[in-house]
Formats: structure tokens, C-alpha cells, sequence
């Protein structure tokens, strides 16, 4: 078989087994990163998207699920108090707007755990493509101020307004 004939053989194998390589490879499933703290900083981790779900709300209900056993056991931990409800989510522009139920102020921590379940909501709210920033309401409350330490919620924050 003369050169040309080979190279053509070779290059059509290369195709053939380059096509077989994407058609075997199985798609990845649709997730959304949800934030968590691992060693006192947030990190993400990967949950199911169901199909037909909004990614933002699908993010939230799963941070308020907080971490599973195996995530507990690889020291993932959150700073959200448990029972809180998200009573509204919605995007405007690259905006989440997320109302939670009055138990959010049901912390229990000083001025870290309030920063830090502040940066996971944010944290998981701006990793939904398309949103930049999340404004977090308390019981339809535009304007929060959150326990002792006094931390002003009054508008959309973006992970480069927080302190991680």
C-alpha cells in the first residue's frame, strides 16, 4: 500500500476512534454548586439538578439542606440555622432575590457565623449562571439587620463585598 493510502487509513481510523471516544463518553450531569465551609472557608460542592428545575431554587433548597454524611464526615459544615424556609426566590437581571423565613436571625454565633452563612448564601446564589449578586430579604423585609453584631442587609452583594 503506497504512503497516501496508509495516512489515509490512519487519518480516517484517528476520526473513527476520536468520534467513538466522544459518543462513549457519558455527558455529565447537570449540578448546581452549593457552598459549604471546609476548614473556616466557603467551598463548594456538587448536587443533582433534576430535570426541568430552576437552578437557583434547586441551589437553594440544598444549601438548606445543609451537608450529607459524607460531606459531614470530609468536614464540610454550615453556618445556616437549622428550620429556615426560603419564603421567595427570583432573578431580576443578574440579581437573586432570596426571602427567608424570620428563623434566619436564629444563627447563634457572633459576628463569623453571621458573615459566614451571609457568604454561603451568596456564595451559592452567584455560582447559577447569570447571577452576579443575591439580595437577601427576612420575611419580606428589604432591609435586614442581622442580631447583635448588627450587619446591614440593605442591598444585592456580590462575593467581592464579602470578607472571603
Amino acid at each position: 500500500m503506497p504512503i497516501a493510502g496508509w495516512l489515509t487509513a490512519l487519518v480516517c481510523f484517528g476520526l473513527v476512534a476520536a468520534a467513538a471516544a466522544l459518543w462513549l463518553t457519558p455527558a455529565k450531569a447537570p449540578s448546581v454548586q452549593v457552598y459549604f465551609f471546609q476548614a473556616d472557608k466557603p467551598c463548594a460542592v456538587s448536587r443533582p439538578l433534576p430535570p426541568d428545575q430552576a437552578p437557583l431554587e434547586v441551589a437553594m433548597a440544598e444549601l438548606l439542606k445543609g451537608p450529607n454524611e459524607g460531606e459531614k464526615a470530609a468536614g464540610f459544615s454550615t453556618q445556616l440555622p437549622a428550620g429556615i424556609k426560603v419564603r421567595l426566590i427570583k432573578a431580576e437581571r443578574e440579581i437573586a432575590i432570596i426571602d427567608f423565613s424570620g428563623r434566619l436571625e436564629a444563627y447563634g454565633g457572633g459576628s463569623n457565623r453571621v458573615e459566614g452563612l451571609v457568604a454561603q448564601i451568596v456564595y451559592t446564589a452567584t455560582a447559577v449562571p447569570g447571577i452576579s449578586k443575591a439580595w437577601i430579604w427576612l420575611a419580606g423585609e428589604k432591609e435586614v439587620v442581622l442580631g447583635g453584631e448588627g450587619l446591614v442587609l440593605d442591598k444585592p452583594l456580590g462575593r467581592g463585598d464579602l470578607a472571603y
